[in-house]
């Protein structure tokens, strides 16, 4: 019979800051012992991640490029230009997109959707869809989850006369792109206090910036592609999956609760199911024909009593 070569590794947790934490919050040895094992040691850090209405949001503004990005936007939609949120296939790419385009439109913005054919286009930006775009009649493109390592892409829209602001959560490379404006988390100039977002939570704090707030809407889409994503709960990340959850559980977009009810079969809305069923189906669009089709799912306006939905794979 073949063993198998893997073997549990238990991770030590220091006693003394277990014993130290245990009594500052009043908590059992067990719980403290996988607050320290997580890196949770600080009395203040442990007490946010055990109750979730005690944490708020990081101001947006202090993600670099962020200023510049909003008053670009803002002067696309006073101005009436169009708008393009160019996103990626899978199921972070498809939430980002639906996210930012229903955000835009609730200002008022002429805004469409560019997510490339995976089997024709490949990865991320190119030149011969920033082409089309901008012979479409494009002024601004905005990217969520990708672009950060398109240079030459970046570019080649300026070379075009498109503005170009990129949202990311990718590992920036050594030299970014020169884009209108460029916002990640991970670059070394932001001074934002928390690195981990992923595509659609990048996309939910450009929200944030624009509107003033989170509207709670939007935060079943950002907990789809947080999920999905694998980004580490923790943090903000923690936050969008607790409230994005209890929005989906309530009732939220009809895309968003026929898949649901689809995947669910009744059971209770919770991580798992995002990520093990919900979040597969989503993907499966990109893998199987277009992802457009998920973010026309993702975006039907209408809550809690889905209807059927058609339209052009760029609008």
């Amino acid at each position: 019979m073949l063993k198998s070569r893997t073997r549990w590794m238990m991770r030590q947790a220091d006693e003394d800051k277990v014993r130290a934490l245990s009594e500052a919050i009043n908590v059992s040895p067990i719980i403290a012992r996988l607050l320290v094992s997580r890196g949770i040691e600080d009395a203040a850090q442990a007490a946010v991640f055990l109750h979730r209405e005690k944490m708020d949001w990081h101001d947006p503004m202090l993600l670099d490029g962020m200023a510049g990005a909003v008053k670009r936007i803002r002067r696309a939609i006073e101005k009436g230009e169009k708008i393009v949120v160019f996103g990626d296939y899978d199921a972070d790419g498809v939430t980002s997109t639906s996210l930012l385009v229903r955000a835009l439109r609730k200002m008022g913005a002429d805004v469409s959707f560019y997510i490339p054919d995976r089997f024709k286009e490949g990865y991320g930006p190119n030149e011969p869809a920033l082409t089309r775009i901008k012979q479409n009649g494009a002024a601004l493109v905005v990217t969520v989850d990708t672009g950060i390592a398109a240079a030459e892409e970046a570019a080649y829209a300026a070379s075009i006369g498109l503005d170009y602001i990129i949202t990311d959560h990718h590992e920036p490379p050594a030299f970014l792109p020169e884009g209108y404006a460029v916002i990640n988390p991970k670059k070394k100039t932001s001074t934002y206090p928390f690195k981990g977002l992923c595509g659609a939570g990048v996309a939910l704090k450009l929200v944030q910036a624009l509107m003033g707030d989170v509207p709670d809407d939007l935060l079943s889409l950002a907990a789809i592609g947080t999920i999905a994503d694998l980004v580490p709960l923790v943090d903000e990340n923690r936050l969008i999956a607790a409230k994005g959850l209890s929005e989906i559980e309530g009732g939220t977009f009809c895309g968003v609760d026929a898949l649901v009810k689809t995947c669910g079969n009744g059971k209770k809305v919770d991580s798992d199911l995002i990520g093990f069923q919900l979040a597969p189906r989503l993907n499966a669009a990109g893998r199987m024909a277009h992802a457009d089709m998920a973010v026309r799912l993702l975006r039907r306006m209408m809550k809690r009593r889905p209807r059927p939905w058609q339209g052009s794979w760029i609008n």
